[in-house]
């Protein structure tokens, strides 16, 4: 490598370059200011790239952000009309148990009895069934008849009243003593020792 750089020609400065001094500007009164020198400036280069991913980023966090509102929203509405179908159920359920109860009471056999009753029914002493699967009558079926309800008639009573009149003149009567309606209390009153240790 020393062999190459001692081959090559050495360079010398030029006379004017190295004996002659630089001019200096003039300093006087009448001498003007330097002009400065001007040159193009380019535009300051945009990244564009990483713009991009910023607003992109930016976009997708707002969007994520909404969504989760949105859904946070919808789910609180649903649990509102959850809670509100829950209190609907529960009323209608209550609604069931005492309709429920009301048609064991009504389907009860005194209930049924008395209803019959009241609608002039009478109960049969010989059954009969129909078969529904071939329309046969099972047992014979006889016209039920009301029992005799007993009754009072006026000309009834005034026998019976006759009757116990006879039988009562025909036996012997005994003296009873006859007490006043007003008896005099003895003055004198046990007391109660309960009292007394009050």
């Amino acid at each position: 490598m020393s062999q190459t750089l001692a081959a090559a020609p050495q360079r010398r400065p030029s006379g004017a370059a190295v004996g002659t001094p630089r001019p200096t500007p003039a300093t006087g009164r009448g001498a003007r200011p330097p002009r400065p020198t001007l040159r193009v400036v380019r535009p300051p280069v945009v990244e564009r790239g990483r713009t991009v991913f910023v607003v992109g980023c930016l976009m997708l966090l707002v969007t994520g952000l909404l969504s989760l509102l949105l859904i946070n929203t919808a789910l609180a509405q649903g649990s509102f009309t959850l809670h509100d179908l829950q209190a609907q159920s529960d009323e209608l359920g209550d609604r069931q148990q005492a309709l429920r109860q009301d048609i064991d009471v009504q389907a009860a056999p005194a209930r049924l009895a008395w209803r019959a009753r009241r609608l002039g029914m009478v109960p049969s002493q010989s059954p009969a069934f129909l078969r529904l699967s071939d329309g046969r009558l099972l047992g014979v079926a006889t016209t039920a008849q009301a029992p005799a309800a007993p009754t009072v008639s006026g000309g009834a009573s005034a026998q019976s009243q006759q009757g116990q009149q006879a039988t009562a003149s025909a036996t012997p009567k005994k003296a009873k003593p006859q007490k006043s309606a007003k008896a005099k209390k003895p003055k004198t009153q046990k007391s109660d020792p309960q009292t007394k240790s009050r």
